[in-house]
C-alpha cells in the first residue's frame, strides 16, 4: 500500500542511488540526479517535498511548487522499478488530494514530456486538461513540454467517476479444444481467472467479449459451435456485461464504446486471446479512443503461426506484441503487478 509522507533528509541519498530509468525514459531520471528536481526545489521555503513509501521502500517522491499562490505546480517521479502497476496513479491522487486538502486552492498544474506519452495518458485518465506547450532547458538541452492543469471540481468528480474496467477477450473453447490452441505464456487462463476475480471483489466492472465468425462455413468461431463456447471457468465467474464481436477490435461493430461511456469508464485492462490479434487491436483502439491502458502479459497469450509470410513461435509473437504496446499503447504489467497497483 503507497503511503505519503514528508520527504526526510535521509531519503535524498536513498533516492539518489536508484538505478538508471530503462531506455524508455532515457534523462527523465535527472530529477532525482546531481542538480534535479531535489537539489533545485527541496530546500525552497515554497516548495512541499514526498516521499511515497510502500512498506519500508520509497516507491517514488513528489513535489508541490506553491510559488504561484493557491495553484501549485506539481511533480512526481517514481524508482525505476516501481513504474507501471499503478505506482504511479497512486502517488498523483495522493499528492493531489493534498494539495486539493489546502483552503482556496483552485487548481494543480504540471508540464510533461511531449514524448512521455504514458505519462499523458495517465493525466489524461486523471482528468488533467492541455493548456499549451513550452520549451524549457534541462541540464543544457532544450525540451519540448506540454502544459496540464486539474481544476479542484474536476479532481473530486474525477475522484467519483474514474472507473477502470477488465476487458476479457475471447476465452473460448477454440483456444483450449478447438482449432486454435494458446501455447504461450502457460498459465494464462489462470491469470485470467484470477484478474477477474479480484476485479469482482474491487467492484471492477467486468467486460467479457465473445467472437463470432459470421460465415456460415466457419472453420472456427461459429456461433452455436462447441468451439464459440466462453470457457467454462469464464462462464461461472461474474460479468457486467457480455458482447459479440466479429472483427478482431472489440470496439469494431458493438456497443462497447457507449457502454463504457455510460459507465464513466476511463481506464481498461486487457486480457484474453490471442495476444498479436483482438488484445492487441483492442488496446490500440482503445488508446486511440484516449482510454489509459493496461495490458496483462501474463493474462493474454497466443500460439505458434507458420503462414505464406513465414514462421514465428508463440514466445517471440508474445513479446515482441509486449515490447510494442510499452513503447506506445499500454502499460504492460503482470497480473500480481495490476492486482497491487488497485
Amino acid at each position: 500500500m503507497i503511503i505519503l509522507r514528508p520527504l526526510a533528509d535521509a531519503d535524498v541519498p536513498v533516492i539518489k542511488a536508484w538505478p538508471p530509468y530503462p531506455p524508455e525514459f532515457a534523462g527523465l531520471d535527472y530529477s532525482l540526479r546531481d542538480g534535479g528536481w531535489l537539489d533545485t526545489y527541496r530546500n525552497d521555503p515554497t516548495t512541499e517535498a514526498f516521499a511515497a513509501t510502500d512498506g519500508d521502500e520509497i516507491a517514488g517522491f513528489s513535489l508541490l511548487l506553491w510559488d504561484h499562490d493557491r495553484s501549485p505546480e506539481f511533480m512526481v517521479a517514481l524508482h525505476p522499478d516501481r513504474i507501471g502497476g499503478g505506482v504511479g496513479r497512486a502517488v498523483a491522487l495522493l499528492v493531489l488530494a493534498e494539495g486539493f486538502s489546502r483552503s482556496g486552492v483552485g487548481r494543480i498544474r504540471l508540464i510533461v514530456r511531449k514524448n512521455n506519452f504514458r505519462a499523458q495518458a495517465l493525466y489524461a485518465s486523471l482528468l488533467f486538461t492541455r493548456t499549451g506547450e513550452i520549451t524549457k532547458e534541462v541540464q543544457g538541452v532544450p525540451v519540448e513540454f506540454f502544459t496540464m492543469e486539474i481544476t479542484r471540481d474536476d479532481f473530486f468528480k474525477g475522484e467519483e467517476s474514474m472507473k477502470q474496467a477488465l476487458l476479457v477477450i475471447d476465452v473460448q473453447n477454440e483456444y483450449f479444444t478447438g482449432a486454435l490452441p494458446v501455447t504461450y505464456p502457460s498459465g494464462s487462463l489462470e491469470n485470467i481467472t484470477k484478474a477477474m476475480d479480484h476485479a469482482n471483489r474491487l467492484q471492477v466492472p467486468v467486460v467479457v467479449i465473445q467472437h463470432t465468425n459470421p460465415a456460415s462455413d466457419a472453420p472456427a468461431f461459429r456461433k452455436g459451435t462447441p468451439g464459440w463456447e466462453l470457457h467454462d471457468e469464464i462462464k461461472q465467474r461474474h460479468a457486467n456485461v457480455v458482447i459479440e464481436k466479429t472483427f478482431p477490435g472489440s470496439f469494431t461493430g458493438t456497443g462497447l464504446g457507449e457502454w463504457l461511456k455510460e459507465n464513466k469508464i476511463t481506464t481498461l485492462t486487457i486480457a484474453g486471446y490471442m495476444t498479436q490479434m483482438c488484445c492487441d487491436t483492442t488496446a490500440r483502439q482503445a488508446f486511440h479512443r484516449g482510454y489509459a491502458v493496461n495490458f496483462i502479459s501474463d493474462a493474454t497469450g497466443t500460439l505458434s503461426i507458420t503462414n505464406a509470410a513465414g514462421s514465428v513461435s508463440a514466445a517471440d509473437l508474445h513479446n515482441a506484441i509486449l515490447v510494442t504496446q510499452q513503447m506506445r499503447f499500454s502499460r504492460v504489467m503482470t497480473t500480481e503487478e495490476w492486482m497491487r497497483g488497485r
